[in-house]
C-alpha cells in the first residue's frame, strides 16, 4: 500500500461482527481490528507485534484504519474513532504456510465459563487446567462472521487462546466463577501461519499465565500450528461488566 493510505470504516449496529459479543452488551471483538487490516492489505497476517486495543467499539460507529509501510516488511496501522485513538500497532504479511491439523486430546468435564455466545464462542471445552495453565479445545463455527467459504483467518486462533484466558481467571475465582467481560487489550508479538483454519474442525489451543496485575494479565499462548505469542487481556469486576465509556479492551 502507498504510504499513510486510510479506509473508512463503517460499522453498523447490525454488523455480525457483534452477535455473541457479547449478549446484552454487544462491542467489537479486538480481534476484528486486524480483521480491518488484513482486509485492507489484501494478504494473509502472518506476524502482529505491539498491538494495542485503547477502548471498546460499540455498534454504530465510524472507524478510520490508517496503514503506513514500516522497516523489514512491517506494516503500522492505526485506527481511530473521531480523532480518537482506537487501536494501533504492526503487522506483517507473508511467510511459514503452516502444517496439517491435529486433531486435539479430549476434552473434560470442567464448565466452560464465558460471556460469549454462539458465533462468537470458540471454546468448545478444557483438556486440562492447572493454577497458572489452561488447554483448551477450540472450532471456529461455520457461521462466524470472519470465515467465508469453509476458513477463517489464522489471527482468530489468537481470539480462542485469549477465551482460553478467560475460562482459566475464571477457574481461579472458585467461589464466584460466573462469567464475567473481558477484553483482548494488547498482542505483544504472534507469530501466525499463512493457512486458514478450517471451519468446523476442532484444534487445540492453550494459555499460561506470565503475569498479573489484576483486572490486566499476560498470558503466552500457542494454539495448534495456527499461533503462538503472548497476548494481554483485561478482565472486569463482578460490578463492571458494562461497556459505556472508555474502558480499556476490544
Amino acid at each position: 500500500m502507498a504510504k499513510d493510505d486510510r479506509v473508512r470504516i463503517e460499522v453498523p449496529a447490525d454488523s455480525p461482527l457483534f452477535a455473541g459479543h457479547f449478549p446484552g452488551h454487544p462491542i467489537l471483538p479486538g480481534i476484528a481490528h486486524l480483521g480491518f487490516v488484513e482486509k485492507a492489505l489484501g494478504a494473509p497476517i502472518t506476524a502482529a507485534r505491539s498491538v494495542r486495543l485503547r477502548r471498546p467499539v460499540s455498534p454504530g460507529e465510524t472507524l478510520d484504519l490508517a496503514i503506513s509501510p514500516g522497516e523489514g516488511g512491517w506494516a503500522r496501522f492505526e485506527i481511530t474513532c473521531q480523532g480518537q485513538a482506537v487501536s494501533s500497532g504492526a503487522v506483517a504479511l507473508g511467510g511459514d504456510e503452516g502444517r496439517d491439523w491435529e486433531e486435539p486430546a479430549p476434552a473434560g468435564e470442567l464448565p466452560i465459563f464465558l460471556p460469549h455466545a454462539p458465533p462468537a464462542r470458540l471454546i468448545q471445552g478444557v483438556i486440562a487446567a492447572e493454577a497458572e495453565e489452561i488447554v483448551c479445545a477450540a472450532e471456529i463455527p461455520p457461521d462466524h462472521p470472519l470465515a467465508a467459504e469453509g476458513r477463517a483467518p489464522a489471527f482468530l486462533a489468537v481470539e480462542a487462546a485469549a477465551q482460553a484466558a478467560a475460562v482459566l481467571e475464571a477457574l481461579a475465582r472458585k467461589e464466584d466463577p460466573a462469567p464475567r467481560i473481558g477484553y483482548l487489550v494488547g498482542i505483544r508479538e504472534a507469530r501466525l501461519t499463512a493457512v486458514p483454519l478450517p471451519v468446523g474442525r476442532p484444534f487445540q489451543v492453550s494459555a499460561r499465565l506470565a503475569g498479573s496485575a489484576p483486572p490486566l494479565s499476560i498470558y503466552d499462548i500457542t494454539a495448534g500450528e495456527a499461533a503462538a505469542g503472548t497476548i494481554s487481556t483485561y478482565i472486569t469486576t463482578a460490578a463492571g461488566n458494562r461497556t459505556t465509556g472508555r474502558a480499556p479492551g476490544g
